[in-house]
């Protein structure tokens, strides 16, 4: 069942679930209710053997700061530090407008990836698109678990057999809405920072008008 407009790849929707996707199966289903109803078969057949569950590849962490680096945080020679942690953080964030301009730890920031996944049924080998949270933190990104992150409209499963030119697009379009996402996201962080700077400017110097109030009462 095609449903939204006019796109280069494939946009489906799962006739159970009604998640959008790039891939169907048999009863119009997507590859996550499949997969289900296959584990739930697995689980009521009193003859059925163990249930396999395949593991993605482990993903590759974030690296702490090299040796070199913390070699010259210890001794003072910051040049070489400060470079090296401005260029980690430019590396995902589009300072002024993903993120503030200048490193910050504790930062997250979302981005994309994509891995290779079998189709539950079939010969098809699907790729699934799907958004992952960075923190920085002592020069460097790590991957980290955060709640609350973007949701694109753009399906996240295709299978590899589509033109790579369709697979291209759909890879563009998911990225940029993660991209959209984090900059209204960082807009509202950023007015939110400004108006308590503002907030706490304007407490400061109200109290420093009144301070030596009460003398005034000798």
């Amino acid at each position: 069942m095609q449903v939204l407009g006019e796109k280069p790849y494939p946009v489906l929707a799962c006739s159970q679930c009604w998640q959008l996707t790039g891939w169907l199966g048999s009863g119009d289903r997507c590859d996550v209710c499949i997969a289900s109803a296959k584990s739930e078969e697995a689980y009521a057949d009193p003859q059925g053997s163990w249930v396999q569950f395949e593991e993605r590849a482990p993903r590759a962490r974030g690296q702490g700061p090299a040796a070199w680096k913390r070699l010259a945080a210890a001794i003072g020679v910051d040049g070489p530090l400060v470079l090296a942690r401005n260029a980690a953080w430019s590396e995902k964030v589009d300072t002024g407008v993903t993120g503030p301009p200048t490193p910050e730890d504790g930062f997250v920031i979302f981005g994309a990836e994509r891995v290779e996944w079998p189709a539950p049924e079939g010969h098809d080998l699907l790729i699934r698109f799907s958004p992952v949270a960075y923190q920085f933190a002592g020069g460097a990104w790590h991957h980290t678990i955060q709640t609350g992150g973007p949701v694109p409209l753009t399906p996240h499963v295709f299978p590899a057999s589509l033109p790579m030119d369709q697979l291209a697009e759909a890879w563009s379009d998911y990225k940029d809405e993660i991209g959209r996402w984090g900059s209204e996201r960082w807009a509202a962080e950023d007015a939110r920072r400004e108006a308590e700077r503002e907030d706490a400017k304007a407490t400061a110097e109200a109290r420093e008008d009144q301070t030596g109030t009460s003398t005034l009462l000798d």
